[in-house]
């Protein structure tokens, strides 16, 4: 199984193994984080994925990083597996 550097929904680095979300037996999940996946579901599971850009985005600008920055940082997240 691959294990993801960055959570396949939203794009946040996994670079712990608190980060990651975890599947319905409690086992960690190798391609989601804690905020998007747990017990083997999405917790926000109606969301699009403008929604996601815009709710990353706002996350990110909240952590003190630059508008244009954080809008670099979501540019790609319709790439991730969550979405394809």
């Amino acid at each position: 199984m691959k294990v993801y550097k960055k959570c396949q929904s939203c794009s946040m680095p996994l670079k712990k193994e608190e980060d990651r979300g975890t599947e319905e037996n409690l086992e960690k999940s190798s391609m989601y984080c804690m905020h998007c996946y747990q017990e083997g579901e999405f917790t926000q599971k109606e969301i699009t994925i403008g929604e996601m850009k815009e709710f990353v985005k706002q996350k990110c600008i909240e952590m003190g990083v630059p508008k244009f920055l954080a809008g670099m940082f979501v540019k790609n997240i319709h790439k991730l597996e969550r979405w394809k």
